[in-house]
């Protein structure tokens, strides 16, 4: 009789809390997500778009200071380098092995706010601020499960008991059993 493997894929969203943030950066996510949005939306305005484009566009075709994008990268850098960091410690006791398989900040991907929203500038300060990320993990656990669901159960339930106090939010957004 060998042992039980279980791969589960594993996303979550988390938001990094300010304290932590705050010990590790020169520019404040707050600072540059208000004067990101500012200039975003006077983008929009400008150029009649009906929508607010993802950063990867002002990166491509300018609009936003190249100082400003630059700040929101290193921001970006930090910010994920500690969620990273943070899971790895926490989780690393819990699941046998653990693969990282993309880490992103919610501020690089196309904001859901759209310009007639109430609260813009808020909604998209929020957004720019680079404290959300998206992380995707491959977790193996050495147990063996009834069925997939409880796989799954476990496996998140492992995740929110070592990973909530951590973050200021924290959800697992899905959860598949791999193998």
């Amino acid at each position: 009789m060998g042992l039980q493997f279980t791969q589960i894929a594993l996303s979550m969203k988390v938001d990094v809390p300010m304290e932590s943030l705050e010990r590790h950066l020169a520019a404040s996510p707050v600072v540059v997500g208000d004067e990101m949005a500012r200039q975003v939306v006077a983008y929009e305005r400008q150029n009649h778009l009906g929508y607010f484009p993802a950063v990867d566009f002002f990166i491509q075709h300018g609009g936003i200071e190249t100082d400003l994008l630059d700040a929101l990268q290193n921001i970006t850098w930090v910010v994920t380098n500690l969620v990273r960091n943070e899971i790895r410690i926490k989780l690393r006791p819990v699941f046998s092995k653990l693969r990282f398989e993309s880490i992103q900040t919610l501020a690089y991907t196309m904001p859901t706010v759209r310009p007639g929203d109430n609260n813009v500038m808020d909604k998209l300060a929020q957004h720019y601020s680079a404290t959300s990320v998206k992380v995707s993990v491959l977790a193996t656990l050495i147990q063996k499960f009834a069925d997939s669901e409880a796989a799954q159960n476990m496996a998140k339930s492992l995740c929110y008991r070592w990973l909530e106090p951590a973050f200021a939010q924290f959800e697992v957004t899905s959860s598949t059993v791999m193998s």
